[in-house]
């Protein structure tokens, strides 16, 4: 009777002991409750350039490293902040892959391969103005935005989408530009005959491919990499679908709910069913975003005022 009371504590120890462990191998730092040690490795938080010829990624933990683990990297450590120093700076719009391994105190180790964008130590400052997304070959899908301070280009990003979620991107040049001018975006594979570079006082770069006709994001960014600051935001939507709640798509929509989740977005889509190649939605001087008329695309100068007027089904 006494031998078989040893085994029913032994039992309900048992799988208490595997119970806590399901529970707690969840959380960072889980301890193995049959050994007392640390089973859980590094896990990496973030990863940005601070500066062109150094990048910080940060872990969940201090970390620990021999010297030689980041070759051809030299590196420092300070607690969880991991610095590499690549052997030749990362320009601005450039990008290097960088590789190595680190541990924890009880020895755990995480091995990274990540994707490092160069350092914009002076982005300019920019809104999106003005946007076609029922483009033709003759005159394709723009965005334009306007410079509110001057600054550099070099790496930021106009998604077709958000960051980690998205279509397509255009990853802007290493190109000076001052307050007032404009920079627009063609979605198509080229620019058109006559189109240059760089006019005046307008920067015109291609992304390839082109918008989607009726619901979408269009999201600016200082940088392509994940968790980089987010300068504008635009939800357009034309409001006819009977699906996702109007967005037509099941990614558009995921899309529209994390800019709001994240206060990229907050208020009603700009409304796309009125625009065409040459009707664009416009951004007003009263922060009014409106469609104008027939015509009043007017990319790479102010908006055109007139609006038009039609009836919402």
């Amino acid at each position: 009777m006494r031998k078989k009371n040893y085994i029913a504590v032994f039992t309900v120890l048992f799988f208490c002991l595997v119970s806590c462990g399901e529970a707690g191998s969840k959380a960072a730092g889980f301890s193995n409750i049959l050994t007392l040690t640390d089973s859980a490795f590094p896990v990496l938080r973030s990863v940005q350039a601070v500066s062109r010829d150094s990048v910080e990624l940060e872990f969940d933990e201090d970390v620990f490293a021999d010297p030689d683990a980041f070759y051809p990297c030299s590196s420092s450590i300070s607690g969880r902040i991991l610095t590499l120093y690549p052997p030749q700076e990362i320009k601005p719009g450039s990008s290097v892959r960088l590789d190595g391994t680190v541990r924890d105190g009880a020895g755990n180790s995480t091995t990274f391969s990540v994707t490092v964008w160069g350092y914009n130590q002076d982005p300019a400052v920019m809104r999106i103005n003005e946007f076609t997304t029922k483009g033709t070959r003759t005159q394709p899908d723009r965005t334009e935005l306007e410079v509110l301070r001057g600054g550099n280009l070099a790496g930021m990003t106009l998604f077709d989408g958000i960051p980690g979620n998205f279509r397509s991107v255009c990853i802007l040049p290493d190109e000076d530009v001052g307050t007032g001018d404009y920079v627009v975006v063609w979605w198509c594979d080229e620019l058109p005959s006559g189109v240059k570079f760089h006019d005046g006082r307008v920067v015109n770069v291609c992304a390839g491919g082109g918008l989607s006709e009726n619901n979408g994001v269009l999201c600016l960014a200082v940088s392509p990499a994940q968790g980089a600051g987010v300068q504008d935001t635009v939800v357009y939507s034309a409001g006819e679908s009977a699906q996702f709640e109007g967005f037509g798509t099941k990614e558009v929509f995921e899309r529209v709910t994390k800019a709001r989740e994240e206060g990229l977005w907050d208020g009603e889509s700009v409304y796309s069913a009125w625009s065409t190649s040459t009707r664009s939605m416009a951004l007003g001087s009263d922060g009014r975003w409106y469609t104008t008329v027939q015509g009043g695309a007017s990319f790479g100068s102010a908006n055109t005022a007139e609006e038009y007027i039609g009836a919402k089904q």
